[in-house]
């Protein structure tokens, strides 16, 4: 294996973990109650559930912009 000037960042090109951003959200929660909400979860959740989520995003920051 030839070493290069990039050799130190090898480690950092990989493909991101396709988990990775679902195990920071729940760190984030557990953490600091901070919730993440993924546009494909969202799309999972029934009409109910996205109206609620929407109500509250609304409440928080003064409608829709």
């Amino acid at each position: 294996m030839s070493r290069t000037s990039l050799t130190p960042f090898a480690a950092s090109m990989r493909d991101p973990d396709p988990n990775g951003a679902k195990r920071a959200a729940q760190e984030l929660f557990d953490q600091h109650g901070i919730v993440v909400l993924f546009e494909h979860d969202l799309r999972a959740m029934g009409t109910l559930e996205r109206h609620l989520i929407e109500a509250i995003a609304s409440r928080i920051y003064e409608g829709k912009k």
